[in-house]
């Protein structure tokens, strides 16, 4: 998958959690997230740019996945208020955005290695090409209209905007 649809893919998976996060902590706490995620989204892909790293080598792991959450739950208890809450916050959106960006990975021919270097365990769906520029395209489209429906759907159940019958 390429890196829009990675993005989409992300933004898909975050929408459902946007009027959950926003019911039980904030609207802003919910934006965060859903920054953090689609942040993420591209991160494990770094290691085109990294000379010595094969392409879904190490950054395409579970390990590097727990390795982001750690940082992005540093990050977020820094930046929020340093809870427990905020880390543990900051740690889903990191682990969680990385796992989908290899699910992403899984569904192309060349799939990964999820466990390496532990295990040579390859897990690949083959159900289309990275370089489908369809199927990436549709998946930000679709991905980012989730996210901004989620949103305004929230925005506007928060503020009596929305009437139903």
């Amino acid at each position: 998958m390429y890196r829009g649809g990675h993005v989409g893919f992300n933004a898909l998976l975050y929408a459902p959690f946007v009027p959950v996060l926003s019911r039980y902590w904030s609207l802003e706490i919910a934006l965060l997230g859903a920054a953090l995620a689609l942040a993420v989204a591209n991160l494990p892909d770094i290691d085109q740019s990294l000379p010595r790293l094969p392409h879904r080598g190490p950054t395409h792991t579970i390990w590097f996945a727990v390795l982001v959450g750690v940082a992005a739950g540093g990050g977020t208890a820094l930046v929020a208020r340093s809870t427990p809450q905020s880390f543990l916050f900051g740690f889903a959106i990191g682990t969680g955005g990385v796992l989908a960006h290899l699910a992403g990975d899984i569904v192309t021919p060349m799939g990964i290695c999820p466990f390496a270097p532990v295990s040579r365990f390859h897990v690949t769906l083959n159900w289309f090409k990275s370089k489908n520029s369809r199927i990436n395209r549709v998946l930000l489209l679709v991905g980012l209209s989730a996210l901004s429906a989620s949103v305004l759907l929230t925005v506007g159940l928060s503020t009596g905007a929305v009437h139903t019958g």
